[in-house]
């Protein structure tokens, strides 16, 4: 081994069913301070979850005040609002409650709200953040994104343009994992969600960052998918299940905190940008399209994916055994029920020079260059083709 790495995370984990309620304790531990700003989302609101962990805030004696305005794909205007909320309220810690775009906008708001520029004045670290003064609690409803344990945003600007935000201190500084929160999620949501974690964990440890440590967390990431996703999606009342996939989606998100995510994400970004795609759907979509070739240039790693993914070998050769793994990637898209022709979306052919022209551009290249093989621009073409034409995932 001739690599040299470091592995730092940065998060407390804290998991288990009605974790949440000791949320009180947890804000005036980490703040020091009785106040709080709540960032969750609409659907997250309908559902009821703020009023659970609002009534465990109250007994404890914490003051809040909440702050929905959030979109699920997150802009820099909601981030810029949050921001100013926090500051007028002078909270010292912020709790994001929901999906990846709620704990996004808790996250970034709570860095923004340090100084006066807005958001988009940190898009794609064009500037540093001012020093952390706001503790960041995340309390996620999907298992998924695993922002609760990045230092990595995802928002869009004013024109439209998907852009990310990062700095060393916007990890949280605590992640509640509860089980019961996601109960609530319907399948499409379940289902993309997922996926999205299951592609974090496979491009992670396929990534050229990937180490040792990345691996691990990458491939018991895998095997908690694998053997749950499906009794989730036939039971979404199944806590074990539940349970089993945040673990997977916080252990996902783990690895692509330190190792980077790769091509189907930057096709999956460039998705929705075009077509403003569901960013689960969108990264499931372009990993099916992609798997195969990405596990041709790499093949060691991809067959033990392919055994995570509970492939049996059965006198399968390595290469065969990890283009194996490709058809089961393929398999649990279809069994999800994710919609992969983008017709009904209004994508087509016509597209793909758009497609290919953003998957290009400035805020997609850590990932098309992180990834185990480097698309050319014309390969990159023969994607979104094969994307646009809604090929059929097993092709």
């Amino acid at each position: 081994m001739s690599n040299s790495f470091e592995f730092m995370p940065k998060t407390q984990i804290a998991f288990g069913i009605d974790r949440s309620l000791q949320i009180g304790t947890d804000v005036k531990r980490i703040s020091g301070q009785n106040k709080v700003v709540l960032i969750t989302d609409p659907g997250v609101m309908k559902v009821g979850l703020p009023d659970i962990i609002l009534k465990a805030l109250e007994n404890d004696g914490v003051e809040t005040v909440v702050f929905s305005n959030v979109q699920s794909d997150p802009t820099a205007a909601s981030i810029d609002e949050a921001a100013e909320l926090i500051r007028q309220f002078g909270a010292k810690c912020v709790i994001g409650l929901g999906g990846g775009s709620a704990m996004d906008v808790a996250k970034m708001s709570s860095l923004v709200a340090g100084a006066e520029l807005p958001a988009v004045h940190y898009a794609l670290m064009a500037r540093p953040f001012a020093p952390k003064t706001i503790k960041s609690i995340m309390i996620p409803t999907t298992s998924g994104t695993g922002a609760e344990v990045t230092s990595t945003v995802v928002f869009s600007t004013d024109e439209k343009r998907k852009v990310w935000g990062w700095d060393a201190d916007m990890a949280p500084d605590l992640a509640i994992l509860e089980p019961k929160f996601t109960v609530a999620l319907p399948d499409f949501l379940t289902a993309a969600t997922t996926l999205d974690a299951l592609v974090h964990s496979i491009e992670a440890c396929a990534g050229k960052r990937s180490n040792p440590f990345i691996e691990a967390l990458s491939l018991q990431s895998i095997r908690l998918i694998a053997k749950h996703f499906e009794p989730a999606l036939q039971n979404p009342a199944n806590l074990e299940a539940r349970g089993n996939l945040a673990l997977a989606a916080t252990l996902a998100g783990m690895a692509i905190e330190q190792g980077g995510t790769g091509i189907a994400h930057c096709l999956g970004h460039a998705l929705g940008t075009l077509g403003r795609i569901h960013h689960g759907r969108a990264v499931s979509i372009a990993l099916a399209a992609t798997y195969a070739w990405n596990a041709e240039a790499s093949t060691p790693i991809h067959a033990a994916i392919a055994r995570a993914l509970g492939v049996k070998e059965e006198g399968l050769p390595e290469e065969g055994l990890a283009l194996a793994g490709a058809k089961e990637f393929n398999r649990l898209v279809e069994q999800s029920g994710l919609k992969i022709s983008l017709h009904d979306d209004g994508l087509s052919l016509v597209d793909t020079e758009r497609l290919v022209e953003i998957a290009l551009s400035e805020e997609n290249a850590p990932m098309r260059l992180n990834n185990c093989r480097v698309a050319t621009k014309e390969e990159l073409e023969g994607f979104a083709s094969k994307i646009l034409a809604a090929a059929p995932v097993n092709a």
